[in-house]
């Protein structure tokens, strides 16, 4: 073989072997992935949640928290001008806001049984205040054809609220035998901000 061949055919190969391995560097490249892994947690937390106040013994409080929160008390009726409920319900309020101010109003209610209130007034203060300086008050008017609500209380996330009841009968309180009800008010809360959809509470 000439001289001049033997040094060709030498290029040639290592012209080969460059191109081999540039060849490999590029299938190899083309297998390199790469996986961004990203967790994203989501912790349930509810607008408000009720607890039982320092004085919910007095009124046979029970409270359920679960997906449709339930608050049941029962108020009993006397002859009083008025029938005042001290501290019955706490009512904690969450973040879950930021910054805007929740209100807590209530979205229906109905009554049931002889027309013996002129009204029902739920104070709503924060436990550090006092009923007197209250974040709102909401009047309930229970009537034979049903009940209407107004007013709200304006609340901060974060915050911690009493819940008091100021029960007004229309006397005389009918008699009953002691433990039976005179009637039924169902009371049903929503929280909202006004930029969101109202929250169900009990």
């Amino acid at each position: 073989m000439p001289a001049g061949t033997s040094h060709l055919a030498r290029a040639l190969a290592l012209a080969a072997v460059a191109l081999a391995a540039v060849l490999a560097a590029s299938v190899g490249l083309a297998h390199v992935i790469y996986v961004y892994q990203a967790g994203v947690n989501f912790a349930a937390q509810t607008p408000v949640v009720w607890l039982k106040g320092p004085d919910a013994s007095d009124v046979q409080l029970s409270i359920t928290n679960n997906s449709n929160p339930i608050v049941s008390l029962t108020i009993p009726a006397t002859n009083a001008t008025e029938i005042y409920v001290y501290q019955a319900l706490e009512l904690q309020v969450n973040s879950v806001f930021g910054t805007s101010t929740p209100y807590l109003y209530v979205d229906s209610c109905a009554f049931t049984g002889s027309v013996s209130f002129k009204n029902v007034t739920i104070l709503v203060y924060p436990i550090t205040g006092s009923p007197s300086s209250p974040a709102g008050t909401i009047v309930i008017t229970p009537s034979s054809s049903g009940c209407s609500a107004s007013g709200s209380a304006a609340l901060t996330p974060g915050a911690a609220y009493y819940i008091d009841f100021e029960v007004f009968p229309a006397l005389p309180v009918p008699h009953a035998t002691a433990g039976t009800s005179i009637g039924t008010l169902d009371v049903y809360f929503s929280v909202g901000n006004g930029t969101t959809a109202a929250v169900p509470a009990p």
